[in-house]
């Protein structure tokens, strides 16, 4: 059997390019080589389109590759794209898009899931209302484009009142906490708000929640075989929240997988992930979050994230392998996922 072409898209043109060429470098080395030959296609910063050789650099293909004449003509050359790429310009539903202008398979939730899942506002509203009533996190969203500076900021300040301090402000559509900081008083959530302003003219406002951080990782179509991992908790030193920072670079974190909870709240939570899944048509993947209080073990929901890492020290893959699927046979898993959706959505009807 001649080998499938995987094509692993990585870099793009947001604050998470790095962790991007993590994820790929990780995947690139662990893909069933007996079963596929992965192209590596890197966007740059600038967003050009650069490839190479598999055995080559993710991080210098991205700086020195070919440049990429056709886009088009190299995804269709292959047999499924791996897109991971993460935050804006990537996970937002854009590439999402191209891939089905260009009528390719790919890994992952289609444009709406990725776009509805990336603006924290537009999401919470969704999943946060009937039918579907799952409890996101208490806040408020702003808008200074819309809503002008003024006037958004002072919604800002009121809701931060009443909400009560401490509140963490965060632009609504990014991820690994890119631009996101905790206000204790009226001063910080004046630097807190300009900083989130930096990435993003809307800008969520949440109430500070002395809470666990609390994951879990789901794979599959949203059927009846899709799978939700047991939670996994993230465990930092007393006074720290999950920053940039200690995710990536001090690695400071500790991971318990599965997480020590009742089984009554394991089971709320598995429950309410795959309603928030299916809620926003997610398919192929997705990392669930919730903050659930320590005391009254509560759970609300904080974000899905449609293409969440693959490094070493990221959550889903680890929880996914504690559910019985390593690694290796995790990619395999998410290409064939991508082919059968793919091979469903060929059969509609596209003319009258």
């Amino acid at each position: 059997m001649s080998k499938q072409r995987l094509a692993l898209m990585y870099g793009g043109r947001s604050s998470e390019h790095e962790v991007s060429i993590r994820s790929a470098t990780e995947v690139i080395a662990a893909v069933d080589r007996e079963r596929f030959e992965p192209v590596p296609v890197a966007v740059t910063r600038e967003g050009r389109f650069k490839t190479g050789l598999p055995h080559e650099a993710l991080d210098r293909i991205a700086l020195t590759g070919e440049d990429v004449e056709d886009l088009g003509m190299l995804l269709r050359s292959c047999d499924c794209v791996f897109p991971l790429l993460h935050g804006p310009h990537g996970e937002d539903g854009t590439f999402q898009g191209l891939f089905e202008v260009f009528g390719v398979p790919y890994v992952g939730s289609g444009v709406l899931a990725s776009s509805m899942c990336m603006d924290k506002g537009a999401f919470k509203h969704h999943v946060g209302n009937a039918p579907f009533d799952v409890p996101v996190t208490p806040g408020v969203s702003i808008d200074v484009q819309i809503e002008g500076h003024e006037h958004a900021i002072a919604r800002a300040r009121g809701a931060a009142a009443e909400l009560g301090f401490p509140v963490f402000v965060k632009p609504a559509n990014q991820g690994s906490s890119v631009g996101v900081s905790r206000a204790d008083d009226a001063a910080t959530l004046e630097v807190a708000l300009d900083l989130a302003l930096r990435y993003d003219s809307q800008v969520i406002v949440e109430r500070g929640l002395d809470a666990r951080e609390i994951e879990l990782a789901v794979l599959g179509d949203g059927g009846p075989e899709t799978i939700v991992s047991q939670p996994g908790e993230i465990i930092l030193p007393k006074g720290q929240w999950y920053t940039y920072e200690t995710k990536y670079v001090d690695d400071v974190a500790r991971y318990a997988i599965p997480a020590e909870l009742p089984e009554q709240s394991v089971e709320l939570l598995r429950a309410l992930a795959l309603r928030a899944f299916r809620a926003t048509r997610c398919t192929g993947l997705a990392r669930v979050d919730f903050l659930v209080e320590r005391d009254s073990l509560t759970p609300w929901l904080n974000e899905v994230n449609t293409m969440p890492g693959f490094t070493s020290i990221s959550m889903y893959p680890k929880m996914m392998a504690q559910a019985g699927v390593p690694y290796s046979a995790l990619i395999t898993r998410l290409v064939e996922l991508a082919m059968a959706t793919h091979g469903r959505r060929s059969t509609l009807s596209m003319v009258r």
